[in-house]
């Protein structure tokens, strides 16, 4: 699972939500103690914020993080906000004790673990001030190692250079990122990284010159062994290979930070390293088990020494070897798949018997935690959750699906997790039981008609993945109803498109909040982060989706929308800021709104300098945005304006060029973006070198594809092949039509029928449209026309029958309506990006002809009308 979705699927079981609803029950007093005559109390999302009226803090210096355990944590909070208030010292705080478990839980980030206090001194006297006197009051307080930071001394105080202001740039990869000022003005990427670094320019006080000098000299890291590479990283601790000598077998040390890595009961890696080694000693011989050499400390981790394990895990053996991720499926090769993976079933089966015969729970079954080793044989890894049958502790961390209910105890709890790898290495949907049990049931019989796997060979996933009483999961009546009756709208062998887009549009109405004020609609994590207002996570996306396709809009959340803008700073952008949402306001018939929205949008400008070049938030997006309002006002000065920013995003990226390594590709982050607008300005203008610039980016983004041993074109990122809208092939493809309407004869034609062939897939792990299959069937949509490759036939017709009937695996009935689960699958969602509008909005395309995304469409199309009534 992605680390930063842990935190937002705490507060609720069915949507992301923000933690600081989830710990609203727990918050400190703090929080809401009155404070003296003379303070100022501010909220953001986790934190709440104490400064003294009248005092200005710089933006930029040297910081004072707090660290602390949750046992002590509310005392340590106390000293803090006494000390402050004494001193007259800006400071913030985590709002309750479950936010600060969560900052410095396994899988939280390792850069920003352990941070509880922050306080913001104005100058070098105040930080000498508070170094001594709050290190002095908090002596002897222990806390997890802030790892971007210099420690203090022996204490919990920790010290770093970086911004107290909020001010953004673009780092290399073009990302909006928390901003330092260079000496000379310029604004930097405020790095906050796992390593203290201070910036070679930034002034360091006299008082802390020699701490930050020792920490700068060569470090011995005490270990009796080289390290010669990382395996993994979380805030536990890492594991590394390493060897004792050349002529020794390499081993693999795994490391524990104290009070750092915790579990849901708060305990800390330590404590979980050193039962690892126990029940490693116990387990001494048997089949499937690594054999344990000691344990170490150097510093103040501490290191199991154990067997390097060679071979590849699960997770990269099904990513190497599935077939259903290629088009035109070889039956022979599913069926030589499956031959294997029973084999891996039985092999995991008889290991963990032999584990149970000596009595030890293995407790963290999971893909990442087999290793295939080079003859075959498997060997679990990652003992740390492990215990005895006669002294069972329940596992308090675990991997989302895998994870058995409360009401399993003992050796249940790894046959849950075998039956969450038997569905698994078929159906790689393992997190929708988590959220919606009855799945269980579905996706088992989607298996067995799939593949050819022995007679009972999903009994076990639906005994253990599907609902039983008493097996400590809490009843969700929400997602009980209708389950054959919405699966059934997706798999009719005709699409039934009203009743589908109804139920789709029925569930979103019944997902939204409008007594909300931070958000509408339940959707992506990235809408805490970037406002529930915005197009890709927020109200906008889902309203223009229901407009686009003809649903009925509830006025009432069209006010919720502009009231929402009157009261709130937006930042520039067209999927990720203001000019998305009032682009949707003029088409939803608030047209005053939206213009005023847009004029403040241009005087506030970018605030970070040049806008960033891609179309989800930078210069492509506005200019297109700019072109819309220019087309239904008739302002030349818009048109003009708009042809500036295309033209600035376009010069961005023809500067980088093919060969910067950070150059990201894709309809929304790459220069296929910036392509799409100068073609809609050239069938605006008529200008003929817009669409040469257009061409010329293309093949930027084209660079950045490869030709796939299955006849594909996909985008390559590290080890990631994308064929999806965001930042894969099919967004690039949307593009390239544009492009070839204009000029069919380009040289770019050939790339067309690869890219239709990688949006072929029949399996696709998410069903959104910015990155899974309802991007992809849209996509097809869109480019009909029929080919031929390596001899398979591919027709948009019945390939979008297929995508819509396979959307089937995904869809979780919500209050009886059609819903999709979000990015990770983990929560419902109803967001453009990741949930159910952009399903809806892509099913449309496909079904009834209706628009796509914003400007995929030819101007003067039907993306471009303006109220909801000309439907």
């Amino acid at each position: 699972m992605d680390n930063r979705y842990e935190a937002y699927a705490y507060a609720d079981p069915i949507f992301y939500d923000s933690p600081r609803r989830w710990g609203a029950q727990e918050e400190f007093a703090a929080v809401t103690r009155p404070l003296p005559d003379g303070w100022e109390r501010g909220d953001l999302e986790m934190w709440a914020v104490v400064r003294p009226s009248g005092v200005r803090i710089p933006d930029q210096g040297w910081k004072i993080h707090v660290s602390s355990c949750t046992e002590t944590a509310e005392e340590v909070l106390e000293t803090v906000h006494s000390f402050c208030l004494d001193e007259r010292v800006t400071f913030k705080f985590l709002r309750g004790l479950p936010i600060l478990q969560v900052q410095n839980s396994k899988y939280a980030p390792r850069g920003s673990s352990g941070k509880f206090c922050t306080l913001y001194p104005v100058n070098d006297t105040e930080l000498e001030r508070c170094l001594d006197g709050l290190g002095a009051r908090l002596a002897g307080r222990k806390g997890p190692y802030i790892l971007s930071d210099l420690r203090w001394k022996d204490g919990p105080l920790y010290l770093r250079y970086g911004g107290f202001a909020e001010r953004h740039c673009r780092n290399a990869a073009g990302d909006r990122v928390l901003a330092l000022a260079r000496p000379d003005g310029r604004l930097v990427p405020d790095v906050r990284g796992a390593s203290f670094a201070v910036p070679s320019w930034a002034p360091v006080p006299a008082c802390i010159a020699p701490a930050v000098a020792e920490r700068a000299a060569p470090q011995d890291s005490g270990l009796p062994y080289t390290v010669e590479r990382v395996l993994h990283f979380s805030n536990a601790g890492g594991v590394y290979l390493a060897r004792d000598g050349a002529e020794r077998p390499p081993v693999v040390l795994k490391e524990a930070r104290p009070f750092a890595g915790l579990d849901q009961r708060g305990v800390d890696a330590v404590t979980r390293l050193r039962n690892e080694h126990a029940i490693l000693a116990r387990l001494a011989g048997a089949p499937g088990v690594p054999a344990e050499h000691g344990l170490l400390k150097a510093w103040e981790h501490e290191f199991l020494v154990q067997e390097y394990v060679a071979g590849q895990s699960l997770s990269e053996w099904l990513t190497a070897r599935y077939p259903l991720i290629h088009p035109g499926t070889d039956e022979d090769a599913v069926a030589e798949y499956t031959r294997e993976a029973l084999a891996i079933v039985d092999q995991a089966e008889r290991a963990l018997a032999e584990i149970h015969a000596r009595g030890v729970v293995f407790g963290d079954l999971h893909p990442r935690n087999i290793i295939i080793r080079p003859d075959g044989e498997l060997c679990f890894i990652d003992f740390e959750l492990a215990s005895t049958v006669d002294d069972f502790l329940r596992p308090a961390l675990g991997a989302a699906g895998f994870t058995a209910p409360r009401g399993y105890t003992g050796t249940d709890i790894d046959r849950y997790g075998l039956a969450a790898v038997r569905l698994w290495l078929f159906y790689p949907l393992v997190q929708l039981t988590a959220l919606d049990p009855g799945k269980a049931g579905q996706l088992a019989d989607a298996l067995e008609h799939r593949f050819p796997v022995s007679p009972g060979y999903t009994d076990d996933i639906r005994r253990y993945l599907g609902s039983a009483p008493g097996d400590g999961r809490t009843p969700r009546p929400e997602l009980d109803r209708g389950r054959a009756e919405t699966c059934a709208l997706l798999t009719a062998p005709v699409a039934d498109w009203p009743a589908v887009r109804d139920s789709l549009a029925a569930g979103i109405a019944a997902m939204a909040t409008p007594e909300r004020t931070d958000r509408l609609f339940p959707g992506d994590v990235a809408q805490f982060t970037l406002g529930g207002l915005g197009l890709a996570h927020g109200a906008a996306g889902v309203l223009y989706a229901l407009h686009a396709v003809g649903a009925a809009v509830d006025p009432g959340h069209v006010r919720w929308l502009a009231d929402a803008v009157r009261v709130r700073s937006l930042l520039p952008g067209l999927y990720h800021g203001g000019h998305g949402v009032a682009y949707v306001l003029d088409l939803l018939g608030e047209h005053e709104q939206a213009l005023d929205l847009l004029h403040r949008l241009t005087e506030a400008g970018t605030g970070d300098g040049e806008p960033a070049p891609g179309l989800v938030g930078g210069g492509p997006g506005i200019a297109l945005t700019l072109l819309h309002f220019a087309l239904t006002t008739g302002d030349d000065r818009l048109l003009a304006e708009a042809l500036g920013a295309a033209r600035s995003a376009a010069e961005s990226w023809e500067k980088a060029g093919p060969g910067d390594p950070a150059r990201r590709a894709g309809l929304l982050a790459g220069a296929s973006g910036a392509a799409l607008a100068l073609v809609r300005l050239h069938e605006h203008t008529g200008d003929h070198t817009l669409l040469d610039q257009a061409e010329t980016l293309l093949e930027l983004d084209l660079e950045r594809c490869v030709n796939m041993t299955d006849g594909t074109l996909q985008v390559v990122d590290g080890r990631r092949a994308l064929p999806y809208i965001e930042t894969g092939s099919a967004g690039i493809g949307l593009v390239l039509e544009a492009l070839l309407a204009h000029r069919p004869n380009s040289a770019l034609a050939d790339r067309r029928t690869p890219i239709r062939w990688a949006a072929e897939p029949e399996f696709v792990i998410q069903p959104g449209l910015f990155n899974g299959r309802a991007g992809l069937l849209a996509y097809l949509a869109l480019t009909t026309e029929r080919t031929t490759i390596s001899h398979h036939p591919v027709h948009a017709a019945g390939s979008t029958d297929r995508h819509r009937s396979l959307l089937a695996l995904h869809q979780i009935p919500y209050q009886g309506h059609l819903a999709f689960p979000g990015d990770q699958l983990l929560r419902l969602s109803a967001d453009l990006a990741t949930g159910s509008a952009g399903v809806l909005l892509a099913l449309g395309t496909a079904f009834a002809g209706t628009p796509f995304l914003p400007f995929t469409g030819p101007l003067g199309a039907a993306a471009h009308r303006r109220s909801p009534t000309d439907h």
